[in-house]
């Protein structure tokens, strides 16, 4: 394991397990893009994106944690 987060470390700036050093990178603040490939093609296309968008508009804003000191997750106030 802590050869794992030593090259995560080296590689990404940032460790997910361990204590974080000072000049280590605040994973949480790390933006990510997703992709999704699909077959342009699919006569059932339209009816997938417009399930996905009424289930997007039915959700809540988003909630974010973090691990608090003991452990325990604290849910943190926007993103």
């Amino acid at each position: 394991m802590d050869l794992g987060e030593d090259a995560l470390r080296a590689l990404c700036g940032f460790v997910q397990e361990g204590r974080p050093e000072p000049d280590d990178v605040d994973a949480d603040t790390i933006r990510l893009h997703g992709f999704k490939v699909r077959d342009p093609h699919d006569p059932d296309l339209a009816e997938r994106e417009a399930q996905l968008r009424r289930a997007v508009e039915a959700m809540g804003p988003p909630r974010v944690y973090t691990l608090g000191p003991d452990g325990s997750l604290i849910e943190r106030n926007g993103l």
